[in-house]
């Protein structure tokens, strides 16, 4: 075991502790628990939404794609994680501002209960979808801080995701949404330093930007004195902007299916996404706060692209080599090992050890927003507004950290035996979340027809049609020969039903006119 790297592991965790104990101290009432009430200050909702989406998908998963595809999904980091928390502040949190507190909004479901009149029905599928959907995003989390730990420090896989999954439950538990957005503060801080600091470095380690380039140019020639075909991973397109149509995860089609409608819609209308815009204090927040977040996150996700990048040159040139681990039978992709194991070549030592924190910091913020909002879901949203209204707000907090356990340590266990590409349990996350909500939320704030019976069947026929599809034909399916995310299906089904049932069924009643009204001011 490293010595150091873990005594910063410690120190951090220590101080993530420390965070969370002030932030539990300044939890009183049930709104501050679920929506910190609504106080949260511009940096600190900033930096909870940059949190929020810098994961382990983008520290590790990123970086893998990176060094899977190179410069060929591009706008993966264009019309992103970024794209998404910038409008989602745009066109959620500024339309439904005004409404939120006058209406005691806490979550995503108490707008759609009170945008369709619908308190029970369409409350309880909503929840519900929201907490499966949290669940699986969770599972890849878990993989990304074992990955890590077993990477950096040399413990194994299963230790370093069990102190973290407990530091994480446990501030969660005590603090609810203070102590998450106090310590994702200090998180996002530390994930953006480190990304800010060290990806140049490892740039420069590889010869500059120019000879980055020019290395991933002749990858395809490199990678044969290895043993690989000239075409190993996607490597005649590693300086293209994409692909042709019929290649998959590099190519055009695919290209817009997953990174133009899954990412970013997914991520724009997921539940802890839209959960943390409605936490900000003041609406002028929603002017400066959007071009913010999206030029941090496009220069935060690029660079973490380009560490994978930099790291399949040095792999091509023989500098370094990505290990895979081997989990009770289950292999770790190799490319989800790209940006730790070029850094551990690339950085000083004592940099390197940094680097840890870090990734944790990513991969910690999104996993305890993830975790709340699940817990939230079930205790609050479907316990006590769909079954048991006269529920003290007492008895909503215990129930609600009942659940913070075994959603937390369900999905992490399940995280014991991981997907063999991190980044795909995350995709297929954002898959249900695009097909599930886009219709209701943005639907129902925009478009004045559409009415709750629209909004429950593209939910759940949504989520029907993905989970299907992924279950049957995996990630990809093929639509006349060219391959699609398989979250396409989902979508278009989803899309059929809203707009179908919102034009054939009669104009909102007069209650639901109201409300429309209401929210168009």
């Amino acid at each position: 075991m490293n010595e150091l790297a873990f005594a910063i592991f410690v120190a951090y965790l220590a101080s993530i502790a420390v965070i969370a104990y002030y932030g539990a101290k300044r939890t009183k009432t049930i709104a501050d628990f679920i929506a910190a009430s609504g106080q949260l200050g511009f940096w600190t909702y900033c930096l909870l939404m940059l949190g929020s989406v810098f994961s382990g998908m983008t520290l590790i998963g990123v970086a893998g794609l990176g060094f899977t595809t190179g410069w060929a999904n591009l706008w993966e980091r264009v019309i992103g994680p970024p794209f998404a928390i910038a409008f989602g502040t745009i066109l959620i949190g500024y339309k439904i501002f005004s409404i939120r507190r006058e209406k005691a909004i806490l979550t995503m479901q108490d707008f759609l209960a009170y945008r369709f009149n619908d308190q029970k029905v369409l409350r309880a599928i909503a929840g519900l979808i929201s907490a499966i959907t949290c669940f699986v995003y969770l599972i890849g989390q878990y993989t990304a801080i074992g990955v890590v730990s077993e990477v950096v420090l040399g413990i194994p896989y299963w230790i370093g995701a069990t102190i973290a999954a407990a530091i994480v439950i446990g501030y969660v538990l005590t603090g609810g949404m203070f102590s998450t957005a106090w310590t994702t503060f200090l998180q996002s801080i530390l994930m953006l330093l480190g990304i800010f600091i060290t990806v140049p470095l490892i740039v420069h380690w590889i010869g500059g930007f120019t000879a980055l380039n020019e290395g991933l140019a002749a990858v395809p020639i490199l990678q044969t004195q290895l043993g690989k075909s000239s075409s190993f991973l996607f490597a005649e397109y590693l300086t293209k902007p994409f692909a042709p149509y019929n290649v998959p995860l590099a190519g055009w089609v695919y290209n817009i299916t997953l990174f133009g409608i899954t990412v970013p819609l997914g991520l724009m209308v997921a539940p802890h996404i839209v959960n943390n815009v409605l936490t900000f204090k003041e609406i002028k927040y929603t002017k400066w706060g959007p071009i913010v977040l999206y030029v941090v996150g496009v220069a935060g996700i690029m660079l973490t692209s380009i560490a994978g990048m930099a790291a399949r040159v040095a792999w091509a040139k023989g500098l370094v080599e990505i290990p895979s681990i081997n989990l009770g039978g289950m292999v770790v992709k190799w490319s989800d090992m790209a940006y730790p194991t070029i850094a551990k070549v690339a950085l000083p030592y004592s940099l390197f050890v940094f680097l840890l924190p870090t990734i944790l910091a990513g991969v910690m913020s999104t996993t305890d927003r993830l975790i709340l909002t699940a817990a939230n879901n079930v205790s609050y949203d479907i316990v006590k507004n769909v079954l048991k209204p006269d529920l003290s707000d007492n008895a909503i907090k215990w129930i609600s950290r009942v659940v913070v356990i075994v959603i937390g340590f369900g999905s992490f266990l399940i995280a014991l035996n991981p997907q063999p590409m991190l980044a795909w349990i995350i995709w297929s996350a954002l898959a249900l979340m695009a097909n599930c909500f886009l219709w209701p939320i943005l639907g129902g704030l925009y478009w004045k027809r559409m009415n709750k019976q629209a909004a429950r069947w593209s939910m759940i026929v949504g989520f029907i049609v993905t989970a299907i599809t992924f279950a049957l034909f995996g990630k990809t399916i093929k639509l006349f020969g060219v391959p699609f995310y398989s979250a396409f299906p989902g979508f278009i089904a989803s899309s059929v039903v809203a707009i179908s049932l919102s034009l054939a069924l009669s104009k909102p009643a007069k209650e639901e006119q109201r409300i429309l009204e209401r929210i168009a001011k």
